[in-house]
């Protein structure tokens, strides 16, 4: 296939499940969901070539592994591999509040294996949908369980990860000792999103990131509201929005955990 046609078939390939009606009209260039105005949305094409991930042999067998037990995609799933291995460099844990299936979960734990790796989720669906979401309204992706995401810890031959089956934080945050090196947030909604990023802030050293999935999607605006609101309260920290639907928020040096 040339360039041109790819590019023609790429510009014409759809939405998705949160497809905008004036798209189909072909009446707007940028929409927003009428509970989040402020949020605008467009459709992105960056035009970066680069790919590092296919000359990644051990990134490319982690992922063949863990791809049909997770819904993100092979550019965000190559972003975190690369975050959890930099993490050795920061004193402290890795933590993923909203495992799923546990394919990002097992990811991590692979890069990372002298790291420990928490893995905390209900395992009964998202939980703690507010009027701050758009799309969720709470026990979506529930097709999961406890025993799934072991079972593929399992067959990795992975010591190093520890699940955590319960509300995050109230129920098991009492669980994850010491430090935070690296969060990842995949929790879908504003609220379980806030309170797990108010329970990490005192735990992350200067180097410490925080990687928040969804920012940035139709149908995600809770959490691209949280970050933005975020990004204004936190002057320690640097703030990118990688393009891919990762918003990451690094600890900078010169600013200390509070305990």
């Amino acid at each position: 296939m040339s360039i041109g046609n790819f590019l023609v078939r790429a510009a014409k390939a759809p939405l998705g499940v949160f497809r905008r009606r004036d798209d189909r009209r072909g009446e707007s260039k940028h929409w927003s969901h009428e509970r989040s105005p402020e949020i605008l949305h467009s459709r992105l094409m960056p035009a970066a070539t680069y790919s590092p991930w296919l000359a990644d042999a051990g990134f490319t067998a982690a992922y063949q592994r863990i791809k049909k037990f997770t819904l993100v995609d092979i550019y965000r799933c190559y972003e975190l591999w690369e975050l959890a291995k930099q993490s050795v460099r920061v004193d402290g844990a890795i933590v993923e509040v909203g495992v799923w299936r546990g394919g990002t979960g097992c990811l991590l734990a692979l890069a990372a294996p002298e790291k420990r790796v928490y893995l905390a989720d209900t395992f009964a669906g998202v939980v703690n949908a507010s009027a701050h979401d758009t799309r969720y309204a709470g026990r979506e992706h529930a097709d999961t369980s406890e025993d799934l995401v072991q079972g593929l810890l399992d067959s990795a031959g992975l010591k190093n990860a520890r699940l955590l089956k319960g509300r995050f934080p109230d129920e098991t945050a009492a669980m994850v000792e010491g430090r935070v090196a690296l969060l990842h947030v995949d929790v879908d909604v504003y609220e379980s999103a806030r309170a797990t990023v108010e329970w990490a802030m005192p735990r992350l050293l200067p180097g410490a990131a925080i990687v928040f999935d969804d920012y940035g999607f139709y149908g995600c605006e809770g959490v691209t509201r949280l970050v933005n609101e975020l990004r204004g309260q936190l002057p320690g920290f640097w703030f990118l929005y990688n393009l891919n639907g990762h918003a990451v928020l690094m600890r900078t040096a010169g600013t200390h955990p509070e305990t």
